[in-house]
């Protein structure tokens, strides 16, 4: 899925960099106290340009260093668990059943087995999504959920860059500590949202293949 893979990633990338600009910008204005001083208008525009270009800087850097991190690190984050981090790992055995939408008898039909061990789940599923990836339905929630997986990662990383700096640069200890809540609350929403978009990935494209009418389904 290569192509279309990046192809959703080049949609995703103007959000994600909004995302990291508004966390540096919010940051960058609590360090200097909402630091533009609007009674100096000959000051303004040097400290809008001073602003805008250290956000830049520091946006492209926890990008890049976003880039760093193992993806498997990613689905760590978003599903809090250290083996089979996968979502399709349980695509059979949890995601399946949960979904009123899909009847199981029909898959099982289709697959003749059902796979319980986590790596064949998510290798059988797999087989599936290629066979319904061009779906409008299974576009939109895989293209949701790598946005909520590259923003948990950055999210994650901006606790940790960020927070650190604001113990430095931010004028009070309460300021720090409500900052620190501030993008705590946001990892853990941002993972919560990767966690129900990932389910949605997995489920979609097992619906989509209850309503196929072809007989030819991948197995195992």
């Amino acid at each position: 899925m290569s192509n279309e893979q990046k192809t959703l990633k080049q949609q995703n990338s103007l959000q994600i960099g909004a995302y990291v600009v508004i966390n540096v910008l919010v940051f960058w204005g609590l360090a200097n106290g909402i630091g533009i001083n609007f009674q100096d208008s000959n000051s303004l525009p040097e400290q809008l340009f001073t602003s805008a270009l250290w956000s830049v800087v520091i946006g492209t850097l926890t990008t890049i260093l976003s880039g760093q991190m193992d993806q498997n690190f990613k689905y760590f984050l978003i599903f809090w668990r250290l083996k089979d981090r996968l979502p399709a790992c349980r695509a059979f055995s949890y995601f399946m059943i949960q979904d009123p939408r899909i009847d199981p008898k029909t898959i099982e039909a289709k697959l003749t087995t059902i796979p319980t061990d986590p790596t064949e789940q998510n290798r059988t599923w797999y087989k599936i999504y290629k066979k319904h990836q061009d779906k409008n339905s299974v576009i939109d929630a895989h293209k949701n959920f790598l946005l909520t997986r590259e923003i948990t990662g950055l999210s994650f990383l901006l606790l940790i860059t960020l927070g650190s700096a604001s113990f430095f640069l931010f004028p009070s200890w309460k300021l720090r500590i409500f900052y620190l809540i501030g993008l705590l609350v946001l990892f853990l929403l941002a993972s919560q949202a990767g966690r129900n978009y990932g389910a949605r990935f997995v489920t979609n494209v097992l619906a989509e293949e209850c309503t196929d009418t072809s007989t030819s389904t991948a197995k195992p």
